[in-house]
C-alpha cells in the first residue's frame, strides 16, 4: 500500500512541475479560452447584424437577401440526400467541384514553379539579376486584363484559367522563396563547405528547411489569391464555376443565389486557410520549438 501511495504522490507532483498543468492555472487558461471565443464572435456577429439591417431596407433589401433565406438557398443548391453523390447538391457537381479543381491545380502549378524557380534565383545572385527585370514585368501586370490573353492564346477550356490562376499567384511564392533562400546566411554555407555535403543535402536539408517559413507565408497569400482568381478566370468563356454562377444569378436577379454563392466562398476561404495553417504547425513544428528556445 505504501508503494502504491508512494507512486501516486510521485505522478501528482510531477504533473505538477509540468508547466501549464497545475491546478490553478486551469481556471485561467478557461478564462482566457472563453475571451479568445468571445472575442473571434464580436466580428462575425456584427456582420450579420449589418446584413440583416441591409435585408430589412426598402430599397437596398430588394438587392440584399436575408442571411435566413441564403442559408436555406445554400442547402437546397449545394447540399442533397443522395449518398452516392457525397451528399452534394447539383450545383455543387456542376459548379463548385469544377471550381476547385481549376484553383487547386493552379496552386499547386504556382507552388511547384515558384518554388523551383525562386530556389534557382535565391541561390544564384548572377540569374537573380539577369531576371530580375522580367520577373518584375511580370509581377506588375494586371492578371485580370491578361484573361483575353490566356483565351487566345490556350483556348477556351479549363486550361487557360489554370494557367491564369498560376499566374496571378505565384508571385508571393516566387519573392518568399527567393528571399527566404538568401536571408539563410553564410554561415550555413560555410558548414555545408566544411563538411563537404552533396548539392541534394543541401537543397533539402539546408535550404528549403531555412526557406520554409517563408515559403508558407507566400503560400497562404497565394492561396487567398487563387480563390479571388478562380472567379476572375470564369466570368468570361465558362459554362459552369462559381464565377460563371454569379453572373448567371446576376442577370437572372437571383439574389438569394448570388448570396449563396459569397456564402460559400467565404466558407471555402477559411476551410482552405485552417488547413493550410494545421499543415504549417505541422511541418514547422521544429521551427517554433528553436525559436521559441531563443525568445
Amino acid at each position: 500500500m505504501r508503494v502504491e501511495e508512494r507512486t501516486r504522490t510521485v505522478s501528482v507532483l510531477t504533473r505538477a512541475a509540468q508547466p501549464g498543468v497545475s491546478a490553478s492555472d486551469l481556471p485561467r487558461r478557461s478564462r482566457l479560452i472563453g475571451r479568445r471565443v468571445v472575442l473571434s464572435a464580436i466580428v462575425p456577429i456584427l456582420i450579420l447584424l449589418v446584413w440583416w439591417l441591409g435585408s430589412l431596407s426598402p430599397t437596398k433589401g430588394l438587392f440584399i437577401a436575408s442571411p435566413l433565406a441564403t442559408v436555406v438557398r445554400t442547402f437546397q443548391d449545394f447540399l442533397g440526400g443522395n449518398a452516392s453523390h457525397l451528399f452534394l447538391g447539383t450545383v455543387a457537381w456542376q459548379d463548385l467541384l469544377p471550381s476547385l479543381w481549376r484553383a487547386t491545380v493552379g496552386f499547386w502549378l504556382a507552388l511547384v514553379v515558384g518554388v523551383v524557380v525562386g530556389t534557382a534565383l535565391g541561390v544564384k545572385p548572377v540569374v537573380a539579376a539577369l531576371f530580375q527585370p522580367l520577373v518584375h514585368l511580370g509581377r506588375s501586370l494586371p492578371t485580370p486584363a491578361l484573361l483575353g490573353v490566356f483565351f487566345l492564346l490556350f483556348g477556351t477550356g479549363d486550361w487557360p484559367k489554370v494557367l491564369l490562376i498560376a499566374f496571378g499567384v505565384i508571385w508571393p511564392i516566387l519573392f518568399n522563396t527567393i528571399d527566404g533562400v538568401q536571408g539563410i546566411g553564410t554561415g550555413r554555407a560555410h558548414v555545408a563547405e566544411v563538411f563537404k555535403l552533396r548539392r541534394r543535402d543541401v537543397l533539402f536539408r539546408i535550404l528549403l528547411p531555412g526557406a520554409a517559413p517563408k515559403i508558407f507565408a507566400g503560400a497562404r497569400v497565394a492561396l487567398s489569391l487563387s480563390l479571388i482568381m478562380m472567379i476572375i478566370s470564369e466570368l468570361q468563356k465558362s459554362r459552369n464555376g462559381l464565377g460563371y454562377l454569379l453572373v448567371a444569378t446576376q442577370r437572372n436577379f437571383d439574389y438569394p443565389g448570388f448570396w449563396s454563392v459569397l456564402l460559400v466562398l467565404a466558407l471555402i476561404g477559411i476551410i482552405l486557410n485552417i488547413i493550410i495553417v494545421r499543415i504549417e504547425r505541422r511541418v514547422l513544428a521544429w521551427h517554433q520549438g528553436a525559436t521559441s528556445q531563443h525568445d
